[in-house]
């Protein structure tokens, strides 16, 4: 759960930083930095996703790491 946060929180950021930006190279750059940072955390969210479904399947969240 903690690399969600840290890549959702890396987004919020880069567009924050991007709202700032001194010119539209800088700013292009710095929103396309928070859409790959916001695609890693949506891929993040549905492995975390998957990672509790096969938890369930296998008898409990101990048995998803052994994976």
């Amino acid at each position: 759960m903690q690399l969600l946060e840290e890549y959702a929180e890396h987004a919020k950021g880069c567009r924050e930083a991007a709202s700032r930006a001194l010119n539209a190279a800088e700013r292009e750059h710095l929103l396309q930095m928070a859409d790959r940072w916001e695609t890693l955390a949506r891929q993040r969210a549905a492995h975390l996703h998957l990672e509790d479904m096969l938890a369930q399947i296998l008898g409990g969240p101990g048995n998803a790491n052994a994976i």
